[in-house]
């Protein structure tokens, strides 16, 4: 049952993200959350993660997010999930929708409730940096 909720709890992440929710997003963080976006400080607790994925989905819409590979390890009340992913986001402002190619992992944890929850989130770009000028 562990590795089932975990692939549930994952297939909700990624229709969240698709769906551009950050109220969905948080159900599935744990309170003491920490995620880790590329290129910005680490966000805390789940009213923080909430409000950064709130402040990003202003600034780009998720078009499509695709895992392309997945692993998931399981060993007591910890779970965790490696994996890469396409992400297509389209700005809101207008322009050409940007896609990334990168890798991600996430460390779901066994709550008191049984229910399994986001503890920890980092995913980094597979892409070249841009030039520096």
């Amino acid at each position: 049952m562990r590795r089932e909720a975990i692939d549930a709890g994952h297939l909700a992440y990624v229709h969240a993200m698709k769906s551009n929710d950050p109220q969905a997003l948080g159900r599935l963080l744990a309170g003491d959350v920490v995620l880790m976006p590329p290129n910005q400080p680490a966000v805390a607790g789940t009213q923080a993660a909430i409000d950064w994925f709130g402040r990003f989905v202003k600034q780009a819409r998720t078009v499509d997010a695709t895992i392309i590979e997945w692993e998931v390890i399981v060993s007591g009340d910890i779970g965790i999930e490696r994996g890469a992913y396409t992400w297509t986001i389209a700005p809101v402002a207008g322009g050409a929708p940007v896609q990334d190619r990168g890798h991600y992992v996430a460390i779901w944890q066994r709550q008191a409730d049984g229910s399994w929850k986001i503890k920890r989130n980092i995913w980094n770009s597979s892409l070249p940096m841009p030039a520096l000028a």
